[in-house]
C-alpha cells in the first residue's frame, strides 16, 4: 500500500469516489445528495475547486495504482502566541474507503500517515465530525471526545 498527497491527475479519481460517497449516504442515511445532481458538472465543479488550492490536502491509499482510500485534510493556521510552537489545527473531512477494501487497515494506515505528516508541520490537534458507525474507527486511530464543539449554524445545507 501506497500513502501520499493526492495530485491533480487524481482529482477526477478523487471527484467520483466523493460522487461514491454521496450515494452512500443517500442509501445509509436516506439522504438525497444526488438527488438534483449531475455526475458531470460535479466533477468539473470538483476539480476545480481543488485546484484553486483553497487550503485543503488530499491524501490518498493506492495500490497498483489504484486509489483505493482518501482523506482531506484542512490546516487552519493559528495565531502565534506566548510559549506556544504549535503553527496549526487541523479539520479531517471526506474519508472514504472502497467498499470492498473496508476493514483491511487501509484507513488505518492512511490516518497515520497523515497524523505523522500532520506532526511534522507543526499542526497540534487533528479533529472530525464523525458519523456514528465511524466512532469506532477514530477512537482506534486515537481520537478522544474529549473537546466539546459548540456550533453555529449560518447556512442550512
Amino acid at each position: 500500500m501506497h500513502y501520499r498527497l493526492a495530485e491533480e491527475k487524481d482529482y477526477p479519481t478523487l471527484a467520483a469516489l466523493r460522487w461514491q460517497h454521496a450515494a452512500e449516504d443517500d442509501a445509509d442515511y436516506g439522504e438525497h445528495n444526488l438527488a438534483n445532481a449531475d455526475a458531470r458538472a460535479f466533477t468539473q465543479q470538483f476539480t476545480a475547486f481543488l485546484r484553486s488550492g483553497p487550503g485543503y490536502s488530499v491524501f490518498v491509499a493506492e495500490e497498483d495504482g489504484v486509489i483505493l482510500c482518501t482523506m482531506a485534510v484542512y490546516t487552519i493556521p493559528k495565531l502565534p502566541a506566548p510559549g506556544h510552537t504549535a503553527q496549526s489545527i487541523a479539520y479531517l473531512t471526506n474519508v472514504y474507503t472502497c467498499a470492498g477494501y473496508r476493514s483491511r487497515g487501509i484507513g488505518a494506515g492512511l490516518l497515520g500517515y497523515i497524523k505523522g505528516w500532520l506532526t511534522q508541520t507543526g499542526c497540534e490537534l487533528l479533529f472530525v465530525w464523525p458519523s456514528v458507525k465511524a466512532v469506532p474507527f477514530y477512537l482506534r486511530g486515537g481520537f478522544t471526545p474529549e473537546n466539546d464543539i459548540l456550533q453555529c449554524t449560518l447556512l442550512p445545507e
